[in-house]
């Protein structure tokens, strides 16, 4: 769903390996200006394709005259499945599609050995909500160690408090971030 960290996950992945990150918007280029663009990029990078659904890459269909069905771009699934493993496909590349919408993906390109992992990212558990508390709230270091210590031990049970009042798999880690980020200032009034 929108809002779990799709993006965010491919940008710590990035700063966590120390490479470049490039988003290719799918929508509004052709399948030679997708070519030129993936023949451009460093050989280790990360590449992020968002909402990769959005842009045409949907399910083959049988009828010609869908109009429900019919791309929003003019990147084909041909051309990107040839971008992606094709004569002119790099190794060495992380490549990141995501979708809100996976059923609507065609199998081919989903379809193992051309996507070698997928991960659902899930609205937020109470596990999310104690974490994203607990994030906001901790405190920095300072030289009072047991005040710190202290602190911190009244945020683990106002973390958990929270966590058990904010409903599960109804609201988007996004919006529970939202939500505390007015409210950092108080994590009573968060509560």
């Amino acid at each position: 769903p929108p809002g779990t960290g799709k993006s965010s996950f491919s940008l710590s992945l990035a700063g966590e390996f120390e490479l470049d990150i490039y988003t290719l918007p799918l929508s509004g280029i052709s399948d030679s200006k997708l070519m030129k663009l993936f023949a451009e990029l460093l050989s280790h990078c990360v590449v992020l394709l968002e909402d990769v659904d959005a842009a045409g890459m949907g399910r083959r269909t049988n009828a010609d005259n869908d109009q429900e069905n019919k791309p929003s771009s003019a990147v084909t699934l041909s051309g990107l499945l040839n971008v992606l493993d094709g004569v002119s496909s790099q190794e060495g590349r992380v490549l990141i599609m995501t979708t809100n919408h996976i059923e609507r993906l065609d199998p081919a390109l989903i379809r193992p050995g051309r996507t070698d992992k997928k991960v659902h990212f899930s609205l937020a558990d109470k596990k999310i909500s104690a974490q994203l508390f607990h994030t906001v709230f901790k405190q920095t270091p300072t030289s009072n160690q047991s005040a710190k210590e202290s602190i911190d031990e009244r945020i683990e049970m106002l973390a958990e408090d929270f966590a058990a009042r904010v409903p599960d798999q109804i609201f988007s880690p996004a919006d529970v971030l939202s939500f505390l980020l007015v409210r950092k200032n108080s994590p009573l009034e968060a509560l």
